[in-house]
Order: structure tokens, then C-alpha cells, then sequence
């Protein structure tokens, strides 16, 4: 027996729909299609398209910090909010991108804000500085998530080596080596976050922005 419609698994069939054809792919008919429906069925569970795709945005909203900060301190906190946003990104970046269309990308991020805020804060930090930082954070982490994106298009870039200095390189054997055939990129995305985070955290002590 067909499972009764809800507005709630509308949405659930409008994220996968978009996540697995993208959004040129969805439209009230193919929703329908999808979940063995009337057309008018979906407009009475979610209204027109535009709802549609609000509901879609509300959702990122939802799941862009899927959970209070973990850890110990205001720094493990940061980071775990950080990570949260980035498995957000990676996981729903369709949502993203129509969360952008709408010109609602600054409500999406909105949670994640609150959540550095606080936990900025109660780290020491105060008035420029705190804005700063967190502004600093989830631009890294959209930074990294847009690099990501490009060269997943251009799978053929990840695994180039480069010459870096001809004859012997200033640096030891192992950093040039390393060097030359590129960053492994998730690594290089924590050591930063990593290294960001202790650096916005100990600027706390340098007084009031």
C-alpha cells in the first residue's frame, strides 16, 4: 500500500529529484511522476512551484548545521560547526544553488552564523574582530567547496605533477616532492580550518575590534 503524501515527503522527493537530475528536472509533473501522484496532489501539499522551491530553501536552512556544536571548548565547537556547514555544502549543493537564485543565501548560512557567533564569543572575542571571524570562516569553507566543484569538473587537474625549480629545490626532498604533484585537498582544507580557527581564537587576546 502506497504510503499517505505528506507535505513533508513531497519535499524529501523534490530534494532527490534536484540532487540526482538537477534543477532543470523539476517541475510539479515529474514531482508527481516521481511519487505515483496526481499533479494536483502536490499543489495541495505544497502549493505552486514557487512554495516549492522556498520549501526546498527552508530545508537547507534546516540542514546546514544539522546539530549543536560538539566539543570541549569554544574552539572544538568552531570547528565542528565549520564541518557541519561543509558536509551541508558538499551534500546539497543544488539546494544551494536555488537558495542563491531566490536571494536567499544569507538566510541559509543564517544558523551557521548564530552558531560561530556564540561559540566566537565565548572564545573572547568582541565587536570586529567576532564579525570578522566569522565571516572569515564560512567564506573559507564556501571558498573550498566552490574550488571542489570546479575541478571535480576537470577530474584530469587533480593528478598533475609540476615541475617546480629546475636542479635542486631549496626545500628538503619530501616537501618537494610532495609539492610537485599538488595538494591532497581535503587535508590541506582541515589543516587550514585547523589553523584558521587557532588563529581567530588567539587573536581574542589581543583585545576589542
Amino acid at each position: 500500500m502506497r504510503e499517505r503524501l505528506t507535505r513533508e515527503s513531497v519535499v524529501d522527493a523534490a530534494v532527490a529529484l534536484v540532487e540526482s537530475e538537477g534543477l532543470d528536472a523539476l517541475s510539479m509533473r515529474a514531482l508527481s511522476e516521481k511519487l505515483g501522484v496526481a499533479v494536483t496532489s502536490i499543489y495541495w501539499h505544497v502549493g505552486n512551484k514557487e512554495a516549492l522551491l522556498d520549501a526546498l530553501v527552508d530545508r537547507m536552512c534546516a540542514s546546514i548545521v544539522a546539530s549543536a556544536p560538539r566539543g570541549r571548548n569554544p574552539q572544538q565547537r568552531v570547528l565542528s560547526t565549520a564541518r557541519s556547514v561543509l558536509r551541508a555544502l558538499e551534500t546539497h549543493g543544488e539546494l544551494v544553488a536555488i537558495a542563491h537564485e531566490r536571494g536567499r543565501l544569507a538566510v541559509v548560512f543564517a544558523p551557521a552564523r548564530r552558531y560561530l557567533a556564540v561559540e566566537l564569543s565565548v572564545a573572547g572575542l568582541r565587536g570586529d574582530r567576532l564579525a570578522d571571524a566569522v565571516n572569515a570562516l564560512l567564506q573559507y569553507v564556501s571558498g573550498y567547496c566552490i574550488m571542489m566543484g570546479v575541478l571535480d569538473r576537470s577530474p584530469e587537474q587533480h593528478e598533475v605533477a609540476l615541475p617546480l625549480w629546475v636542479g635542486d629545490a631549496p626545500v628538503d626532498r619530501v616537501a618537494a616532492r610532495r609539492l610537485e604533484w599538488g595538494p591532497d585537498s581535503r587535508r590541506s582544507f582541515e589543516i587550514g580550518l585547523e589553523a584558521l580557527v587557532a588563529g581567530l581564537v588567539a587573536s581574542a587576546r589581543g583585545g576589542d575590534g
